[in-house]
């Protein structure tokens, strides 16, 4: 009988004779796995010629037989069985309720995110010097190494902003979209009707890659905000003049309350059946995240400037997440972590039923200023502690490409603010011939500096603190200077200097150490008795050296 490990992928594969002239509507196939104290269902799904398979990713250590269930003769009452064996893995992101603004792992441990972001982004049309609207499409290969080099300096996280992004009027590699099968790649037409099997395959591929990396990734699912462009939504496979099966709102040029009608019967058919498909085929890694939609916060703010005639109330937007939410958990047995992606501060979104974390991006209208923005960035962390869920940025759109020190500094304020930083919002292909694009667009002649300075910040925290005990906690410091105060009292603090400066606080009996965010070293350190502790940073020659980590922990 076959071992696969706990949180592994156990797959069945049944070759038939029989034909049909349309698999994937004319076929059902299912699967039971039970085993004496758990039982759970998965769809099989069709994957070319005579082929279809189940998948399972078993979560208790026990003797495991299934039986298939299906309309064809051929599939039905198939049995078969293996044994869930202890785990290689500390297995998929979890939420823990004692700490429920950190990531956890399904070991029971916590789990500290580095996060890249979305990422490839196709440029808006600004034309900056670096954005590229037209890039050639990034292939497998291309996204394994930009997998191996996040992996390489501690990044764990990628967020999707591919599978249903439709800034690209062309198709240049057809395993990069659509999920649905690719009719015409040159006019980008589909068949509603079928599935891109390239695609499936290519992203298997990649997800199995960022497995054996430790690497989750944030797949997107029901991606929107193209559709409320002219240009985008004039590209995107939804669209009835592609193939797909909306029409566009009366009198626009974009799909808006089409799309956000709960009771839209193209959407559920078409929509229920892709997302049954794609859970049936990716559930079953355990480094998958679902990102619902994306940045959805033009959702409630853009039409109300750019489209007032076709408003959509931001009740209306969350009962459609809710709806597809519930839908997705109902069909996924490992319950995977979902994001309705970039709510910004819309309680009806960040809170409902099925935002398992919040994903989104800066403040809107945030200030330009560099010590502005770093403050609103602090005060953020605040401002979504109160939600209890993690909280990932997507992307910061302030930091602007190629400024690093930025972007450092961006990622420790997350950090001591209790969320999570995503990188600046780049406009190009991930990787081109085997090297980071960005490398070439910035001529940097190696790997950007900041992918350093994040291998430095996960190994110092990951070794140092106990950071799912803490939140922020800028009232328990008198500070002169911009600080930011990761804290649990009495137990422990994480206090970074932005730009210098010094800090008051009163203390236990502890031991302190300053961390140099850009080399990793630790410069200073000491102990204090308890009572009022004073430090002040390191003087710097200039703005680049002058922020600071300070790391403080009792004694007992």
């Amino acid at each position: 009988m076959k071992n696969i490990a706990k949180w592994e992928i156990f797959e069945a594969s049944f070759e038939i004779a029989k034909r049909f002239e349309n698999p994937f509507t004319d076929v059902w196939l299912t699967a039971e796995f039970r085993s004496p104290g758990h039982s759970f269902t998965v769809d099989g799904f069709y994957d070319g010629g005579g082929t279809w398979r189940v998948r399972f990713s078993p979560m208790y250590e026990e003797q495991w037989r299934f039986v298939t269930r299906s309309n064809v003769p051929e599939l039905d009452k198939i049995e078969g069985a293996f044994v869930c064996t202890a785990a290689v893995s500390r297995g998929p992101l979890a939420l823990n309720t004692q700490f429920p603004n950190w990531f956890f792992r399904a070991d029971g441990e916590a789990q500290l995110i580095v996060n890249d972001g979305w990422f490839p982004h196709t440029a808006n049309g600004h034309e900056l010097p670096f954005e590229d609207l037209e890039f050639l499409q990034p292939s497998e290969s291309d996204f394994n190494c930009f997998f191996d080099i996040l992996s390489a300096h501690g990044v764990n996280m990628s967020v999707g902003m591919s599978e249903l992004y439709a800034r690209q009027k062309s198709i240049t590699d057809t395993s990069f979209v659509w999920p649905w099968r690719i009719v015409d790649a040159e006019r980008n037409l589909i068949d509603k009707e079928r599935f891109n099997l390239d695609f499936y395959r290519r992203w298997e591929a990649n997800l199995e890659h960022a497995k054996q990396l430790d690497l989750f990734y944030a797949f997107e699912l029901l991606y929107d905000d193209s559709l409320i462009r002219p240009r985008e939504w004039n590209n995107h496979p939804y669209n009835v003049k592609n193939g797909g099966w909306l029409e566009s709102d009366p009198g626009t040029e974009v799909c808006w309350r089409n799309l956000f009608d709960i009771n839209n019967e193209a959407s559920k058919k078409y929509l229920s059946r892709y997302l049954r498909y794609t859970i049936a085929r990716l559930a079953c890694y355990r480094n998958i995240l679902w990102e619902i939609g994306a940045e959805n916060a033009n959702l409630a703010v853009l039409p109300e400037r750019m489209l007032p005639h076709a408003l959509m109330p931001v009740e209306k937007v969350a009962e459609w997440y809710g709806y597809w939410g519930r839908f997705i958990n109902l069909h996924d047995p490992y319950g995977r972590l979902r994001t309705f992606g970039d709510t910004t501060h819309h309680p009806l979104m960040v809170c409902a039923h099925g935002n398992d974390f919040v994903l989104t991006q800066d403040p809107r209208n945030y200030p330009k200023d560099p010590l502005s923005y770093y403050t609103a960035m602090r005060d953020y962390g605040k401002l979504y502690w109160q939600y209890c869920r993690p909280m990932v940025i997507g992307e910061m759109t302030s930091s602007n490409n190629g400024n690093y020190e930025r972007e450092r500094r961006m990622y420790w304020i997350a950090m001591t603010s209790g969320y999570i930083m995503g990188r600046s919002d780049r406009h190009f292909a991930p990787v081109t011939d085997g090297k980071l694009t960005e490398e070439s667009k910035f001529s940097l002649g190696g790997v950007p500096v900041i992918y350093r300075y994040l291998r430095i910040l996960r190994e110092y925290v990951e070794k140092n603190v106990r950071f799912w005990r803490m939140r922020p906690a800028n009232e328990l410091v008198e500070s002169c200077g911009l600080t930011s105060t990761l804290a649990s009292e009495d137990e422990e603090y994480l206090i970074y200097f932005v730009n210098g400066g010094s800090v008051k606080l009163s203390v236990p009996a502890c031991e302190w150490e300053l961390l140099d965010p850009r080399t990793g070293k630790i410069p200073q350190s000491g102990k204090a008795p308890a009572g009022e502790f004073t430090f002040a940073a390191p003087p710097s020659k200039d703005e680049t050296g002058s922020d600071w980590v300070l790391h403080i922990r009792a004694k007992a």
